[in-house]
């Protein structure tokens, strides 16, 4: 009851009338302005926002601010657009139980807030959504009746039987096709349900089970490119990478991991147009030996309950010496397959794989995903554009992404500056969404 309860009073956080009407019009002056992490940021900037959306920007004293028009001072701090995440499995862990009883509202809606909490717009979940409900909480979004981070679903993934995603208490959620008649009949069904991608997954899991078949997942792209829909692919080995850019795949969740990328592949995604999630998180989670020092993130502690985080560090000390070596072999080609197709110039956009297996962490991740990119070899500025506009542009929402005049007013006010770490975005001041402060206080009493 008590979760119930908290979970209620979170969304009422978010989507409520505040009890005084907020003013129409708020000017931000003072601070760093990233508008579009493509361009050098406006020192002592100014910010205008109307109605919940963007009217201008600029230098501090050349934006003109109409009567009555609120005023936040963000002196020797840093406002940058709110981040998405393309690659996300919501709905199975609350606290420390990991189960598909939990993909209720209640956990969707306490979720969608956390991800609004640490600065994130819009999340894909990713073809673990079973039933209506996703649908439902889309339309109340739509409606303007409930807040937290915009929720953007693939629906059903599709995947040979019984294997679609790795963790038992997500395959469920996945149709098992063994012809391409089943193939196309999945994808119509979700098409109907105007889902945002098909996902599919290709991967034996280390030869347990099998693969999505060429036909089947040709029959998948196919059928979804007919009816105007992309297809994201879970991937784990090269060949099948190259494959599926010959069959016209839209994007890979994951780097493939049994080897490097080699010049072939870079080719055949540039010449498909194919965008690569990296998804460094969840493959880092088992290099260390022992427990790493981002367990102690403060922004960590203040979006996931302190048992599960203690039972992650506890996990440190039964890890086999043979499987980190393992684990750091895979990731250190990973890191070498990111920088390669970086500096290829393919498209790079932000996934986590959050919620794919127990204790990866919702909302949280993302941020660690930056440092993972940086340590890859990216950019700080390279990273914000991907994290920001290059995600949102690849997920064709276009009111994200940037602070350029008629887009949404959701960013973060960072106390202290991305460019020069990009850690700092862990180093939140204020989320704004639709030109409105998220009361994150309330959250965090209600969360403790």
């Amino acid at each position: 009851m008590r979760l119930a309860v908290c979970g209620l009073l979170a969304v009422a956080a978010l989507s409520a009338q505040p009890a005084q009407p907020a003013p129409t019009s708020t000017l931000f002056e003072g601070g760093r302005l990233i508008v579009d992490a493509r361009r050098p940021p406006i020192e002592n900037a100014a910010l205008l926002v109307v109605d919940g959306r963007i009217v201008s920007s600029g230098r501090k004293g050349r934006v003109t601010a109409p009567p009555g028009a609120a005023r936040v001072d963000f002196t020797g701090k840093t406002i940058m657009p709110a981040m998405v995440d393309a690659h996300v499995h919501l709905g199975y862990q609350v606290g420390v139980n990991f189960s598909a009883d939990n993909f209720t509202r209640q956990t969707l809606v306490d979720q969608l807030n956390r991800y609004a909490y640490v600065g994130i717009a819009a999340v894909l979940s990713l073809g673990t959504e079973p039933g209506d409900l996703p649908f439902q909480i889309r339309e109340q979004q739509e409606a303007g009746t409930l807040g937290g981070a915009l929720f953007l679903t693939a629906g059903r993934g599709i995947a040979a039987p019984n294997a679609g995603p790795g963790t038992p208490e997500l395959k469920a959620a996945a149709y098992g096709v063994t012809n391409e008649d089943e193939a196309r009949r999945a994808v119509r069904e979700q098409v109907a349900h105007k889902v945002a991608f098909i996902k599919i997954w290709v991967d034996d899991r280390n030869g347990t089970v099998e693969k999505l078949s060429p036909a089947l997942y040709r029959a998948v792209i196919d059928e979804a490119h007919t009816l105007n829909t992309r297809v994201i692919a879970h991937i784990y080995y090269l060949a099948d990478a190259k494959e599926l850019a010959r069959a016209g795949v839209d994007a890979f969740a994951h780097l493939v991991r049994d080897k490097e990328v080699d010049q072939e592949l870079v080719a055949l995604m540039k010449q498909h147009g194919i965008a690569q999630m990296p998804n460094m998180a969840i493959s880092e989670n088992a290099i260390h030996a022992a427990a790493p020092a981002w367990l102690g993130a403060p922004l960590l502690r203040e979006v996931q309950p302190a048992a599960v985080i203690d039972r992650v560090r506890d996990s440190y000390a039964r890890r086999p010496p043979e499987a980190v070596a393992r684990a750091q072999a895979t990731y250190a080609a990973m890191e070498k397959s990111l920088a390669t197709l970086n500096a290829a110039g393919i498209p790079i956009v932000l996934g986590t794989d959050d919620g794919a297996v127990r204790d990866h962490f919702y909302a949280y991740t993302a941020h660690r995903e930056l440092t993972l990119l940086a340590h890859a070899g990216m950019t700080p500025s390279r990273i914000l554009d991907v994290a920001t506009r290059a995600t949102a542009a690849f997920l064709r929402l276009p009111d994200l992404g940037t602070l350029e005049a008629g887009k949404r007013a959701d960013f973060i006010i960072l106390t202290a500056n991305p460019l020069d770490d990009i850690a700092n975005t862990q180093q939140i001041d204020a989320v704004y969404t639709r030109g409105r402060a998220i009361d994150r206080a309330s959250l965090r009493a209600l969360w403790r």
